[in-house]
């Protein structure tokens, strides 16, 4: 059996008055992650994440853009943040996308 792998997490910033996602990380064709950024004023923590990596504390590594899966996985798991939430926004099988394509 595979490890689930999510194809889009969006970010949210939970201290901004209107809860509306700020980035969005996809998961490339290519097997790399992608970072889209929706809110250039909002988006500074997306920006960190995608060019340092996100920190697995428990394996004291950080998973890179590059590695794909695993960096989208590492999005997902427990952050320290308050004011950042990040979301798995993956299409699910079956289900329609939300702008109706």
């Amino acid at each position: 059996m595979t490890e689930y792998t999510p194809t889009v997490v969006a970010m949210y910033n939970l201290s901004h008055r209107e809860l509306r996602p700020i980035a969005e990380f996809r998961l490339s064709v290519d097997g790399r992650s992608e970072l889209v950024i929706l809110d250039k004023e909002q988006s500074n923590v997306a920006r960190w994440l995608y060019e340092e990596g996100v920190e697995i504390f428990a394996e004291h590594r950080y998973v890179l853009p590059d590695d794909g899966p695993a960096f989208m996985r590492a999005l997902l798991l427990p952050s320290r943040s308050s004011y950042i939430q990040l979301c798995d926004e993956s299409p699910q099988p079956g289900m329609k996308a939300a702008d109706g394509q």
